[in-house]
């Protein structure tokens, strides 16, 4: 199997779990989904495939741009 499509089913899979148990916790806070698949994604992808670490892409670009607006709009909400 392709180091590439390992990836993706593997994340897929852990997504899929991180979704089963955020919908059993009956989470509705959609910062906290897009925070756990922002790191599952980042930590999967320096551990599967080492050598496209420093790679940017398109997905990645996407979670950390949603991280850092999720992260940004709960510390105006604290400070304001």
């Amino acid at each position: 199997m392709d180091p590439r499509q390992r990836f993706v089913l593997t994340y897929a899979s852990l997504s899929m779990a991180a979704f089963a148990i955020f919908t059993i916790l009956n989470t509705s806070d959609l910062g906290i989904s897009i925070s756990a698949y922002t790191a599952e994604y980042f930590v999967l992808k320096s551990v599967m495939q080492p050598k496209m670490r420093f790679k940017i892409d398109l997905l990645g670009l996407i979670l950390l741009v949603l991280f850092v607006s999720v992260i940004a709009l709960k510390a105006v909400a604290i400070l304001g």
